[in-house]
């Protein structure tokens, strides 16, 4: 893409005086850097020249195909970027581009991506072209009664989504939020979506994203996390779908008794190519966090898993704990992991661990000396080594809604593993 047409869907959007000023600011931003490139250290295993050479544009069309029985909870669609349907009504959750001007939005947007390291060249784009995206504040001690479910869809070709989400939660307020995200068949579009989350004193927010994106969509995203004292951020992350998915997950514990959960899996099948960045910062003591991820590669798939934890001097009884587990099922898919930690505290408690394999031919002859064909048997290992990754499920009563959703992508994985 030329800055002309960066430009142009810069012209395609609104807002006040004051948030156009912001919107111009950081598209001159994004121009001084540019997308990241390969030569980059955290996108060495990632090209978005793709990007470059597209024709993309601002969507110009919306359209609404949500059905209200997919979804056990309250439910908000985004159509093309822009906010369509709220089919079950919430008193919590809004557009955020309504509230663009409201005290809590101007206190807080952009303030959580603004203290990385280096910026994020696709953060900055992003601040510069979001059209639409979600505001959730839950005030102290509120409870959300429900799911809400955030649909991102896509169904216009080489179109650019740039969604932007806030949410906030008071002292003591809990939630569950879901975002999924999907699109029309082969299609091509680029979704960019940035979440900053504010978690109060004793918050809790659990956090899933679906993504079921087109084969031919790309998708990046950024979510950072800030989190006060005895805080709980919990996230499950499926990376099922799009031809290229990179996502960035950014927590700061910044208060004692704070801890994180961010579980994930990915199933990059074919010539798909999916890169999880994780960063979590514990800048406080008595904070925890955990990770656990499981990923599965075939034919020509391509799934990088890249997890950084720092404890701060002053982290003392920092607890932190790394798993990433993954499975080749074709000699022409390619995993690539690095688990890291950076200590500069004494007394605490870290450790990873981190392997790439392949199915267990014993146990696939175990299964079959039972009676059940090759097939079958390598589905309910691969199904097995899935779930390990789905704990979080159990305390949400999702497991359900998901269930369909996962099962219509492993079975395909045997029909890869020599492809």
């Amino acid at each position: 893409m030329t800055p002309a047409l960066y430009r142009q869907a810069l012209a395609q959007t609104d807002g006040s005086p004051r948030l156009m000023t912001e919107r111009e600011a950081a598209l001159e931003r994004f121009f001084a850097h540019g997308l990241p490139t390969p030569r980059e250290e955290d996108w060495k295993y990632t090209a978005l020249d793709h990007l470059e050479r597209a024709e993309l544009h601002a969507p110009e069309h919306l359209t609404d195909d949500l059905a209200t029985a997919d979804y056990p909870g309250a439910v908000l669609q985004f159509s093309n970027g822009r906010l369509t349907d709220a089919l079950s009504q919430t008193l919590y959750a809004n557009s955020l581009a309504a509230q663009a001007d409201s005290a809590l939005v101007v206190r807080y947007l952009g303030q959580l991506v603004s203290t990385l390291p280096g910026g994020s060249a696709l953060a900055e784009i992003n601040s510069a072209l979001w059209q639409d995206g979600l505001l959730l504040r839950l005030p102290a001690d509120c409870i959300a009664a429900l799911p809400l479910f955030v649909v991102h869809s896509a169904s216009e070709a080489d179109a650019m989504l740039h969604v932007r989400n806030l949410i906030v939660l008071e002292a003591g307020a809990v939630a569950l939020l879901v975002e999924h995200f999907r699109g029309t068949a082969d299609l091509p579009y680029w979704h960019n979506g940035v979440t900053e989350v504010v978690l109060g004193e004793g918050a809790q927010l659990t956090h899933i994203k679906l993504t079921e994106d087109s084969a031919m969509a790309t998708h990046t995203g950024l979510t950072v996390v800030q989190q006060a004292r005895d805080s709980r951020y919990h996230a499950l992350t499926m990376n099922l779908g799009g031809r290229l998915t990179r996502h960035d997950t950014w927590v700061n514990l910044n208060e004692a008794g704070a801890a994180c959960q961010l579980d994930g899996l990915f199933i990059a099948d074919a010539r798909r190519h999916i890169d999880q960045h994780l960063h979590i910062e514990h800048a406080a003591a008595h904070t925890t966090s955990r990770q656990t991820w499981r990923g599965i590669a075939a034919g020509r798939g391509r799934g990088i898993f890249d997890a950084r934890v720092v404890v701060q001097s002053g982290a003392l009884k920092a607890d932190a704990l790394q798993s990433s587990r993954n499975l080749l099922l074709s000699p022409y898919a390619e995993i690539d992991v690095k688990p890291q930690l950076e200590i500069y505290a004494d007394d605490v408690k870290c450790g990873h661990g981190a392997t790439v394999g392949q199915l267990d031919e014993a146990q696939v002859f175990y299964l079959r000396s039972r009676g059940i064909d090759a097939d079958a048997a390598r589905a309910l290992l691969l199904r097995g080594f899935a779930e390990e990754a789905l704990g979080l499920l159990e305390h949400t009563g999702l497991a359900d809604w998901l269930e369909p959703h996962l099962a219509a992508t492993l079975p395909q994985l045997d029909k890869e593993r020599t492809a």
